[in-house]
């Protein structure tokens, strides 16, 4: 099985497939716990206001350091430039998405389900190209010479 996986990483599109799918799992972790701190600090009796800002700032952090070790093994760079992108970027997105489901529910009058999901893949894959590009500055081992 190993012998079939190290043939298949020798693939660059398998490589990126392997990365997205790496973030992805990222992103379910992150959920998760993001959730868990959104039922956790509710039922603690905070506002909504104060435990969706706490429970999004540790997701946050979260997706951050778990990419950082995990996804793009890029822990031995500039911690403080990393984390600055990452959270320019996440901050930006999410106006992004916010206008795209406004335009996609609210004007064209998509389904909220549909708008939403869209919204949610168009963070996805911007938020791993430009984590991948920019804050991580991944490149493929392979083709690192050329």
């Amino acid at each position: 099985m190993k012998n079939l996986f190290d043939k298949l990483m020798q693939n660059r599109l398998f490589r990126e497939l392997f990365l997205l799918f790496k973030y992805g799992i990222v992103g379910i972790i992150n959920t998760g716990v993001t959730t868990g701190i959104f039922f956790l600090l509710s039922r603690l009796g905070l506002k909504y206001y104060v435990y969706t800002v706490i429970g999004y700032v540790v997701g946050i952090l979260t997706s951050f350091f778990l990419n950082r070790k995990y996804t793009f093994k890029k822990d031995n760079e500039n911690v403080t430039r990393q984390i600055v992108l990452f959270f320019v970027i996440s901050a930006c997105l999410l106006g992004i998405v916010q206008l795209i489901q406004y335009l996609l529910i609210d004007l064209l009058s998509l389904k909220e389900w549909l708008g939403v999901g869209i919204g949610m893949v168009f963070y996805t894959v911007t938020g791993f190209l430009l984590n991948r590009n920019v804050v991580f500055k991944y490149k493929d081992k392979e083709n690192s010479g050329q």
